[in-house]
C-alpha cells in the first residue's frame, strides 16, 4: 500500500577463499585418518605376548615387531601432515589473535600428533613383553629417543589445547571451538596420568585413548580451517527498512 516501508536485505560480499589454508586444513585431517587407521590395523597382526591394553603404540614399530615398516611409514607421514596444518594453516589462520598464547600452533606442530611422530624412526630394539624385558626394550639410541623425547611430545600435545582454546576465543570463526580444546585437554590429562610414566598395567589403553581424542580434536581443527579458508564464517545478511520516499512522506502509513 503507499507510504508502507518495504524490507530490503542487504548482503556483505563474502571474503576471497583462502587456498593455502585450504590445503593446510586438507593435510591436518587427512593426518589424523592415516594416524589412526594406521595404528589400529598394525594391531591386528601383533603376535600373541602383545597386549594393546598394556602395551604401547611404539611396540608395533619396535626392530623386532611383525611388520613393523607399515606403522612406522603411516606415523610419520601422518605427522609431517600434522606438521604442515599446524604452522603453514592454523598458525597464520589464528594471527588475528595478535600475541595471546602464539606459541600454541608451534606446540601442535612439535608434539606427539606433529613432528612427534617423526621420532618414530627411531625404533626401540625390541617389543617388551615379547621375549624382551622392558629394560631391554628402553636401552639403545631407540630406547632413549622413546623414554625422553618421547615423553615430551607427548607432554606437549596434551597441554597444547589450553593455550589454544585462548588463542582461538579471540579470532572469528573459532570461538566454538575453544570449549571443546578445554576439554580435550582436560580428558588428555586425564589419559597421561593413567599412563602412569610408563609403568601402568593400562599403558597401552591409556595411551590409545589419548591418541584418538588428540586425533579427532586436530581433526575438528582441520575441518574448521576448511570451512573458514572456503569464506563460510562471512558475515550473515542483514535486513534492514527501506527509508521513507519524498512520494509517501505526506501520505499516512496503512
Amino acid at each position: 500500500m503507499p507510504g508502507r516501508r518495504s524490507p530490503v536485505t542487504c548482503a556483505y560480499p563474502s571474503r576471497p577463499a583462502d587456498h593455502r589454508g585450504i590445503v593446510a586444513g586438507w593435510a591436518g585431517l587427512l593426518a589424523q585418518v592415516v594416524f589412526t587407521v594406521g595404528w589400529l590395523t598394525a594391531g591386528t597382526w601383533q603376535p600373541p605376548g602383545y597386549s594393546p591394553v598394556k602395551d604401547s603404540i611404539s611396540d608395533m614399530m619396535a626392530r623386532t615387531a611383525p611388520h613393523a615398516l607399515v606403522p612406522l611409514v603411516t606415523l610419520m607421514l601422518a605427522g609431517a601432515g600434522t606438521a604442515v596444518f599446524a604452522l603453514a594453516g592454523l598458525r597464520p589462520a589464528l594471527a588475528a589473535a595478535g600475541r595471546i598464547a602464539a606459541y600454541a600452533p608451534w606446540f601442535l606442530g612439535f608434539s606427539a600428533l606433529g613432528l612427534g611422530n617423526l621420532l618414530s624412526f627411531a625404533q626401540i630394539p625390541c617389543q617388551a613383553g615379547v621375549g624382551c624385558t622392558l629394560h631391554q626394550a628402553m636401552s639403545g639410541f631407540g630406547g632413549t629417543v622413546d623414554a625422553t623425547a618421547g615423553s615430551i611430545v607427548a607432554v606437549m600435545v596434551v597441554v597444547t589445547p589450553f593455550p589454544m582454546a585462548r588463542r582461538m576465543r579471540g579470532v572469528a570463526g573459532w570461538q566454538q571451538l575453544a570449549r571443546p580444546s578445554l576439554l580435550t585437554g582436560a580428558a588428555m590429562s586425564a589419559c597421561l596420568v593413567a599412563m602412569g610414566l610408563g609403568t601402568s598395567p593400562v599403558l597401552g589403553l591409556a595411551e590409545r585413548a589419548g591418541a584418538t581424542i588428540g586425533a579427532i580434536w586436530a581433526a575438528a581443527l582441520a575441518a574448521n580451517l576448511i570451512r573458514v579458508s572456503r569464506g563460510a564464517a562471512a558475515d550473515q545478511p542483514v535486513t534492514a527498512r527501506r527509508p521513507r520516499t519524498t512520494e509517501s512522506a505526506g501520505h499516512p502509513e496503512s
